[in-house]
C-alpha cells in the first residue's frame, strides 16, 4: 500500500505537459461509450455528417485496439457501409501489434512498425473522418507512439486531420484513449481501497485504477466509458484525484456518445452521460486519498445528462434539453429514496440519481459500497447526494421515453468500517 501512495504521490505531481492533444483543433470528437447497439445508426449517422458527409466522408479505420484487428476493421467498415458510405471511401488501416487468429494468411503483428510507416502517414491526410475500434486501449498507445511518448508519423496525421476540421470517433477503447493520460484498467471498490497507479508506455496491474498515456484528442477532462453500466464512478473519482490536470470527468455509457464540437458536449444515445466536477473539491482541499483512511470528498458536482442535452467546457455549466421541464417540488414520484447498498451494481448510480435526486421529495440520499473478509468485518465508503441551490431534477416523456436531466447535485463520500454478523 505504500508503495501505491508514492505512486499515487509522483503522479499528482506530474506536470500538466503530459497532455497531448490538440487545443486548436477545428475538427469534432465522436466518444461513444460502447455496447452501441439501437443508437449505432444516429450516432454512426452523426459521425459521418461531421466528417463530411455520405458522398464526401474519407473515412480511416483504426484496428489495433482489436484483438481480432483485419476482422474487426472489416466489420466496422461494413457498419458505415450500410449507412450509405460507399466501400471506395474507406480504408481499414494496418495497424494492430497482434495477428488475428481468425486470418491464416496474415500475419497482423507485422504491422507493428506501420504506425511510424512515413508512407501510410501521408496518405491519412486524404482522410476527413478517423475510427478507432474497441478492445484495449493500452494497445493504441503502442501502436501509435514511441515508448518515450513521441508521436508517430501516422498519430501526427491523424492530429493534422482532426486541427483541419475533420472527426475523430471511437467506441469503448477507442473512447478511454481519447484522454491523456487515460483510464487503462481497474475497479471502483478496488480503486477506492488502493488508489492509483501509472505507467506512460504500458498498463500496470489493476489493484486499483490504472493509468497510462492515452492519445490526447479531448483535453476538457477524463473520459471513461461502459459507464453507468458497469459502476464505473469510483475508479474516475480516484483518477481524478491522482491526475492534477483533471478536474472534470465525463462518464459515457453504453449505446451513447458525447459529441464534442466548438466546446461543447452534446448527449446522443439511448442512455446518458455523467459530468463530474471536481474543481471545488481539490481547491477547497476536501478531496483526499491516504492507505490510512480510505477516500475522503466533499462538494464534488455532479451532472446527469441524457440525449439532447449539452454541456458547455469553458463555462462548465449543463445545457438541458428545452423539452425537459422541472419537476414541480412536492410532485416527485417518490417521498423518500431507500439506502442503496452496491453503488457499483448496474445503473445502480443513475436510479439514485434520477428516483434518489430528481423524483425524491427529501433533499438527500444516500448509498454504501463495501467489501467484506471471511470474518464479517468490512471497509468502504458512503456516498450522500444533496441537492444544492441551483439543483434541477428535469424530465419529459420523449418518444414515449421517460427521460432525465439532473443537475447541480453535491456528493459527499465518507469512509466506513462495518460488521456483518453471521446467523
Amino acid at each position: 500500500m505504500k508503495k501505491i501512495a508514492a505512486c499515487m504521490l509522483f503522479l499528482s505531481l506530474l506536470a500538466p505537459a503530459l497532455l497531448g492533444g490538440q487545443d486548436a483543433a477545428r475538427g469534432s470528437l465522436v466518444i461513444m461509450g460502447g455496447g452501441i447497439h439501437s443508437s449505432m445508426e444516429r450516432i454512426y449517422r452523426r459521425f459521418i455528417e461531421l466528417g463530411g458527409g455520405t458522398q464526401n466522408i474519407r473515412l480511416a479505420i483504426i484496428p489495433a485496439g482489436s484483438v481480432e484487428p483485419a476482422v474487426s476493421g472489416r466489420l466496422n467498415a461494413e457498419d458505415f457501409v450500410k449507412l450509405g458510405v460507399p466501400a471506395e471511401h474507406i480504408r481499414v488501416f494496418p495497424i494492430s501489434i497482434l495477428d488475428d487468429p481468425t486470418t491464416k494468411d496474415v500475419d497482423e503483428a507485422r504491422w507493428r512498425g506501420n504506425g511510424f510507416n512515413e508512407e501510410l502517414a501521408r496518405e491519412m491526410l486524404d482522410f476527413t473522418a478517423v475510427y478507432f475500434v474497441g478492445g484495449d486501449q493500452i494497445r493504441y498507445n503502442q501502436a501509435l507512439k514511441r515508448a518515450n511518448g513521441e508521436d508517430s508519423p501516422l498519430l501526427r496525421s491523424i492530429r493534422r486531420v482532426y486541427a483541419a476540421g475533420g472527426v475523430i470517433g471511437g467506441s469503448s477503447a477507442g473512447a478511454a484513449m481519447m484522454c491523456d493520460p487515460m483510464i487503462c484498467d481497474g475497479y471502483s471498490m478496488k480503486a477506492l481501497l488502493s488508489g492509483a497507479t501509472y505507467q506512460p508506455a504500458s498498463c500496470p496491474e489493476a489493484r486499483g485504477v490504472s493509468l497510462a498515456n492515452g492519445l490526447g484528442f479531448f483535453t476538457g477532462g477524463l473520459v471513461d466509458q461502459h459507464f453507468l453500466k458497469r459502476g464505473r464512478i469510483g475508479r474516475a473519482l480516484i483518477a481524478l484525484y491522482a491526475l492534477r490536470q483533471f478536474t472534470l470527468g465525463i462518464g459515457i455509457d453504453e449505446d451513447t456518445a458525447a459529441v464534442c464540437c466548438g466546446g461543447t458536449i452534446e448527449v446522443l444515445g439511448s442512455s446518458g452521460i455523467l459530468v463530474i466536477d471536481v474543481a471545488a473539491a481539490k481547491a477547497a482541499g476536501d478531496f483526499t486519498w491516504s492507505t490510512d483512511s480510505g477516500f475522503k470528498a466533499r462538494g464534488i458536482i455532479l451532472h446527469y445528462l441524457e440525449e439532447g442535452d449539452r454541456f458547455d467546457l469553458a463555462a462548465r455549466t449543463p445545457l438541458p434539453r428545452y423539452e425537459r421541464k422541472p419537476i414541480v417540488a412536492g410532485k416527485q414520484e417518490n417521498v423518500d429514496y431507500p439506502l442503496e447498498t452496491n453503488l457499483f451494481a448496474p445503473d445502480a448510480f443513475r436510479n439514485m440519481l434520477v428516483d434518489g435526486m430528481a423524483e425524491n421529495q427529501k433533499d438527500a440520499t444516500a448509498g454504501i459500497a463495501f467489501t467484506l473478509d471471511d470474518e464479517g468485518r468490512g471497509s468502504g465508503s458512503q456516498w450522500t447526494l444533496r441537492k444544492t441551490e441551483r439543483f434541477a431534477g428535469l424530465y419529459a416523456s420523449i418518444g414515449d421515453v421517460d427521460t432525465y436531466s439532473v443537475t447541480y447535485v453535491s456528493l459527499d463520500i465518507q469512509p466506513i468500517s462495518l460488521r456483518v454478523k453471521k446467523k
